[in-house]
């Protein structure tokens, strides 16, 4: 899957092409601490903001007692406690990179 010539951040994003994970599986699937991950992640987005044939998605964290969803929320870690019922059981953001068909045939 990957090769030592890889970057870490390279790898994060080969792992994401592949399959939707949270930080923690990137962080055991590249060998890397989880804020690592956390911290390059914004960087893939804008790298692949410049890129019309790959899109970076994020599926939000919900509150697994109230199933409050974070829509609005900008950062890449996992919130510690819900808004609405104040519970800390909250699931991780997932992440993914989706693959589109390039629309020019240069």
């Amino acid at each position: 899957m990957d090769s030592p010539s890889q970057t870490p951040r390279q790898r994060i994003m080969d792992c994401l092409t592949q399959r939707t994970s949270t930080s923690r599986e990137l962080a055991e699937l590249v060998g890397i601490p989880e804020r690592q991950v956390e911290e390059h992640l914004p960087h893939i987005v804008k790298s692949l903001s410049r890129d019309t044939t790959r899109q970076f998605m994020q599926d939000p964290s919900t509150c697994r007692d109230c199933q409050f969803v974070f829509r609005d929320r900008t950062r890449f870690t996992t919130p510690s406690r819900c808004p609405r019922c104040r519970s800390e059981d909250i699931g991780a953001p997932q992440f993914r990179i989706t693959c589109h068909e390039s629309r020019s045939s240069s």
